[in-house]
């Protein structure tokens, strides 16, 4: 094992720039070229320091439960070598649009904003789009806050309808620049980049932090925003929460430098979500490790 860890270290180090495309050996990336962090992502789920959902995502031998030869021929396609795959989930396991979706779940698999499912939800309560820029909108400290129109032309709502505003931070990275904008909306301006240089966040004197939105009952997507732009937290592991929708995880272990492959990075995380009750649409943040965060959220109601 130790061994296997050396070697996935140093694929970090010296990956060359060809690789076959893999699918299952890519829990965590996505794109043409599988990286070494899937590898060291399948080692530690092999090892249940992770628990990925489903598991075929970090089976590419096609064996579950996932064992550490997994890795092994991860790190055989990083390096570019022959791969035989027998992946558990057959084409169900790709998610072609990096929203964590799998392919034969998303209902716009080729979309990460998931539009073509219908509009913007409306809250009731304040009859405001539950499209929000997640940043204290009465902070002056961050130049990020308030509304944001991005480069689509959507509104993004001020913050509103959080349990407590514990906590509002601005980048502290080296470099604000943020990556990755276009592979989510297809275009990038400032002011959408905006939306991942500020975060709300959860502190633990607070307790988990929380929304309610007031929407009918129905079938929803929930798309969440991520950007890691801490220098605090800047490698995998250094932040792990979960989301619960309607009182049940539908995000589990996100780590946002994971998902996006490195820090000051946009990545985007989406749920199909369910509102039966009456109530209205519920998320929480649940801490495993340092603060849950996120950058944006919306809840686009579907109906096509």
């Amino acid at each position: 094992m130790k061994l296997l860890l050396g070697i996935a270290m140093s694929v970090i180090l010296f990956a060359p720039a060809t690789a076959n495309a893999v699918g299952c050996s890519q829990p965590l990336s996505n794109g043409p070229l599988p990286v070494a962090t899937d590898c060291l992502y399948i080692l530690r789920a092999a090892v249940e320091l992770e628990f990925p959902d489903p598991e075929c995502f970090a089976a590419p031998t096609g064996t579950l439960p996932i064992k550490a030869t997994d890795a092994l021929v991860c790190l055989n396609a990083v390096v570019g070598l022959p791969v035989d795959l027998n992946c558990p989930c057959g084409d169900v396991g790709g998610d072609d649009d990096n929203d964590g979706l799998p392919n034969g779940d998303d209902p716009c698999p080729s979309d990460p904003l998931n539009r073509c499912v219908g509009e913007v939800a409306v809250d009731a309560d304040t009859g405001r789009p539950v499209r929000i820029n997640g940043i204290n909108p009465i902070d002056p400290n961050n130049a990020c806050r308030g509304q944001r129109i991005d480069c689509n032309g959507d509104v993004w709502e001020a913050d509103y309808n959080y349990n407590h505003q514990s906590a509002a931070f601005e980048c502290d990275l080296a470099d604000c620049t943020i990556g990755g904008i276009d592979a989510i909306f297809g275009c990038s301006d400032e002011n959408t980049a905006d939306i991942f240089r500020c975060e709300h966040f959860s502190a633990p004197e607070y307790g988990d932090v929380a929304y309610s939105f007031a929407i009918p009952n129905g079938s929803y997507v929930v798309n969440m925003l991520f950007a890691n732009i801490y220098s605090g937290t800047t490698d995998i592991g250094d932040r792990v929460f979960d989301v619960a929708f309607e009182g049940a995880v539908g995000l589990d272990n996100v780590d946002p430098v994971a998902i996006a492959g490195a820090s000051g990075v946009a990545s985007v995380r989406s749920a199909i979500v369910e509102v039966v009750d009456g109530n209205g649409l519920q998320i929480e943040f649940l801490r495993e490790v340092q603060n849950p965060t996120f950058s944006g959220l919306e809840v686009l109601a579907i109906t096509n």
